[in-house]
């Protein structure tokens, strides 16, 4: 798989990651919002992390799709 195919699948989980830390989306509904109270229980510096890891996703995958920065590694695409 192209590094771009791999950029969009981390791209879901990272997104699931910043909707619970924020408690939006399905984690801001009342039923979810232990999930959300759980996340926040975890030390601030691996909360930090995570968000850290999640943004250099979501931005390196919004930039590939934009057509920013290219990270696709096959023959098919010649560099001229």
């Amino acid at each position: 798989m192209e590094s771009s195919g791999v950029i969009y699948l981390a791209m879901l989980p990272a997104m699931a990651l910043t909707m619970l830390h924020l408690g939006i989306g399905p984690f801001g509904h009342p039923s979810m919002i232990r999930h959300h109270k759980a996340f926040l229980r975890i030390p601030k510096v691996i909360r930090i992390i995570i968000q850290a890891v999640c943004v250099v996703v979501l931005v390196a995958g919004a930039a590939q799709m934009l057509g920013v920065i290219d990270l696709t590694t096959s023959a098919d695409n010649p560099a001229e």
